[in-house]
């Protein structure tokens, strides 16, 4: 399971038939049957950083899962770039069947920490749906460790491990880029670029689906460029905002070419006109230079949809014969 603690035994008190069934070291697809499985208020026993941890299964009903919990604040993942592009791969299965798989944290007073499991939280808000997830006894190590673990699903960003970088170089290394590069068993390359990354604004980081799409080494290129053009960039950015809005669809290479090319002649408005747009499920259109290539995808039109777009190619053929 790929947002669970790796674990050497598992002592479920109700998710499996029986203590003898339960193989010592279970693979991964058995922990995700025996978790999955779970009721509210049932127990399994996991160890986490060593120590072997008891956890609970809680419900939080969906009208209160924003109030009553929280993600714990050593989790590096930018709470407020988990939108619903950034969360396109749990929302459709928690549309359909709701949450599968648990989050882990821990009680604290009257709300509930979240170690692993932000991104499920932010998807049963966003679905309505409830919030499931193993609570444990566990100290900030642990918490930490579950983050880690949690982050295997989809990595962190660039940006986002920037911002961690950023705070371990002042707090725990007095500006030591090497020191924190071995710390981190990467190189000093890298911890500058993403550390330059995370110094771009919010509005250009919001133009991915998900800040992941931004590369260490792009972020760093806007980052140097962007450092005399604060305006440009940022009104740049609310630009290609707008034309997002209005449906235009951007790749992310495309986002960073309208960007640099932007800062390359400030004052000058370089950001390209559409290079796609999207009129709906199955209806697209691409504009290169004079043409324009229309997308019709026969699986999500109906045939009356399809038709008016062949009566009117058909007006303008008996036009060009006439």
């Amino acid at each position: 399971m790929k947002r669970a603690p790796i674990i050497a035994k598992t002592t479920p008190s109700s998710a499996s038939p029986s203590p003898a069934s339960a193989p010592a070291a279970p693979m991964v697809d058995s922990l995700i049957a025996r978790v999955g499985a779970m009721a509210k208020g049932n127990t399994i026993t996991l160890p986490v950083c060593g120590r072997e941890v008891k956890f609970v299964l809680e419900t939080v009903p969906s009208n209160d899962v924003s109030q009553k919990t929280k993600v714990w604040v050593g989790n590096e993942r930018d709470q407020e770039l988990l939108t619903e592009d950034a969360l396109d791969d749990l929302i459709p299965s928690f549309l359909l069947t709701g949450q599968q798989n648990p989050a882990f944290g821990r009680k604290v007073g009257n709300q509930i920490e979240v170690a692993d499991g932000s991104r499920r939280r932010m998807a049963a808000i966003l679905t309505s749906n409830e919030y499931r997830i193993l609570i444990g006894d566990l100290d900030d190590s642990q918490m930490d460790s579950l983050c880690k673990l949690g982050n295997d699903y989809r990595p962190t960003s660039a940006y986002e491990r920037g911002k961690r970088y950023s705070s371990r170089l002042e707090n725990d290394f007095s500006g030591n880029v090497s020191a924190l590069a071995d710390a981190e068993n990467i190189s000093r390359k890298i911890i500058t670029r993403c550390i330059n990354t995370a110094k771009l604004p919010r509005e250009v980081v919001a133009l991915f689906s998900h800040p992941g799409e931004l590369s260490a080494r792009a972020g760093d290129n806007l980052q140097k460029l962007f450092l005399s053009h604060e305006d440009v960039l940022v009104q740049g950015a609310l630009a290609l905002r707008e034309k997002k809005e209005a449906g235009v669809l951007l790749e992310p290479d495309e986002i960073i070419l309208s960007l640099t090319e932007l800062l390359k002649a400030p004052g000058k408005n370089n950001i390209q006109k559409p290079l796609k747009r999207n009129f709906g499920p199955g209806a697209t259109a691409q504009y290169k230079g004079t043409k324009v290539i229309i997308s019709l995808d026969r699986s999500k039109l109906n045939d009356k949809a399809i038709e008016k777009f062949e009566d009117i190619l058909e007006q303008l053929a008996l036009q060009a014969s006439q």
